[in-house]
């Protein structure tokens, strides 16, 4: 099984991976494997994501926060964004020759960062500029590309079926998808009763029911 560490601050730091990145044991898998179930073809990732000390911490920090369904999703890997900025904070290609550039662009194809973004239909907002009906795209780290199965340890990937999420989401500009604040953090479900509970052990347990929630997190950002 490969294994790569990546340092996550949002999208658009996952998108420069394939010129900054590195590889732990030689490289991911590629997809040329003997199959989909062998170990070959599956790589485990290792990412650095912000920490927060309590619930009021990662709603303060959130620029939307929703309840919602997932309607649909896609896998895709993220390739280098291309600037002409020379700016290294914003363009992390600023200063590549364009052989340079094309080199990095054809590592990060070979070599890519999957994500699965899925479509979330809005059925509450708690937090932030959306409104019930709205759909947003949510992306996370791994999924099956080619072949390969990209995993990361902290991730629950967003489900289909009806399953309800609280979702605490960074705003990455544009037309980029949102990014949960933490993987673990920042995900919960909504349970019977409106019973809200982190996905993970890693969340936390005092979000109480969606109402609490709900009011916690318009006070929050009120301030």
């Amino acid at each position: 099984m490969a294994t790569r560490n990546i340092l996550v601050t949002g999208a658009a730091a996952l998108a420069a991976f394939g010129v900054v990145g590195c590889s732990s044991d030689g490289g991911a898998a590629n997809g040329s494997g003997s199959g989909a179930g062998s170990s070959a073809d599956v790589v485990a990732y290792h990412a650095d994501y912000p920490a927060y000390d309590s619930l009021d911490a990662v709603i303060g920090e959130s620029d939307l926060v929703v309840r919602g369904t997932v309607v649909g999703s896609r896998v895709e890997p993220l390739l280098p964004e291309t600037s002409a900025g020379g700016d290294p904070a914003t363009n992390p290609q600023a200063g590549l020759s364009p052989k340079e550039l094309a080199q990095a662009e054809a590592e990060a194809e070979a070599d890519p960062v999957v994500v699965t973004v899925s479509t979330v239909k809005v059925a509450q907002v708690l937090a932030g500029d959306a409104a019930v009906g709205d759909t947003v795209e949510v992306s996370q780290l791994g999924g099956t590309y080619k072949g390969v199965t990209y995993k990361e340890r902290d991730t629950t990937t967003l489900a289909r079926g009806g399953t309800e999420y609280v979702l605490m989401l960074a705003d990455n500009g544009g037309a980029n998808p949102y990014d949960l604040l933490n993987p673990e953090q920042a995900l919960y479900t909504v349970g019977s009763g409106g019973a809200v509970k982190a996905v993970s052990g890693g969340g936390f347990d005092n979000a109480g029911r969606i109402s609490q929630l709900a009011d916690r997190t318009q006070r929050i950002s009120a301030k």
